[in-house]
């Protein structure tokens, strides 16, 4: 099957991005496994989002009330975007998209999402309104992170953080890293700093810092998906840079806003 994935490659890394939902399914360094997770029974026909990589959630994150007219998740991520350019050299791979929402959902607003790869991946999505109204939307970088095994994942970065978990809608502190046994799918509220997925079976941390975000959405669902094959959940981690819940994002007419997240390796 042509999965439609457009291919940069230079000495430093390989990336794989479908224009469907301006996803980056693959970022590869080299003599790495991939930093990101791709669910194997994924369609990639141009209808269904695609599990994995980085589906961007705009403008309304999950099911939350914000934007309930649209689609779970919102559109951008089963919108066909546009590219404007990409430029591959030694020092550096860089691709730029756009999104002009379909005029059916009536928002005036653009998307420029912009990918840079140089010893590190650069990830940054800019909203401008486009209107003479304010513009309020939830958001989140959903990336999936590739793992060795979920059992030997540390997530550091999160301990004493207050979260709101979406599987009892209770408010919790963590106390400590964080160890996954089972489904978690929590919102760390007021978060800011840096994140470290320490992996043991891959021998590797993905070190992932953050801009414009005031929430750090952490998932895995205990179980296999649709687009997943037998055991597969276990070989990812969700960890989102995101503006959801009480943190949603209120742009004035003509303002624009800025999420972005830089992830490099550690060894």
């Amino acid at each position: 099957m042509d999965k439609g994935l457009m291919t940069l490659s230079n000495k430093q890394a390989e990336c794989k991005i479908s224009p469907w939902g301006a996803n980056l399914v693959s970022y590869r360094p080299r003599g790495e496994e991939d930093v990101f997770w791709l669910g194997a029974l994924n369609k990639f026909d141009r209808i269904h989002s695609i599990r994995g990589g980085v589906p961007i959630s705009w403008p309304r994150f999950a099911e939350e009330e914000l934007n309930s007219c649209f689609p779970r998740h919102g559109f951008a991520r089963v919108s066909n975007w546009r590219m404007a350019n990409a430029v591959v050299d030694e020092a550096q791979m860089k691709a730029e998209f756009w999104l002009i929402p379909d005029q059916k959902y009536s928002l005036d607003a653009s998307l420029r999402l912009v990918i840079k790869v140089t010893d590190c991946l650069e990830y940054t999505l800019e909203t401008t309104n486009n209107s003479n109204m304010p513009l309020m939307f939830g958001e989140a970088l959903h990336a999936y992170f590739n793992i060795g095994s979920l059992d030997a994942v540390v997530i550091k970065g999160l301990s004493g953080q207050r979260y709101r978990s979406a599987l009892d809608g209770q408010f919790y502190t963590l106390d400590g890293d964080l160890h996954i046994n089972g489904e978690f799918d929590a919102a760390f509220v007021n978060h800011t700093n840096r994140i470290e997925i320490a992996d043991a079976a891959l021998n590797r941390s993905i070190i992932i810092e953050k801009e414009g975000s005031n929430t750090t959405v952490v998932w895995n669902p205990g179980k296999d998906l649709a687009e997943m094959s037998s055991g597969q959940y276990k070989n990812f981690v969700c960890v989102e840079p995101a503006n959801q819940g009480a943190s949603f994002v209120r742009l004035n007419p003509h303002e624009k806003h800025r999420i972005a997240m830089k992830v490099r390796l550690q060894k």
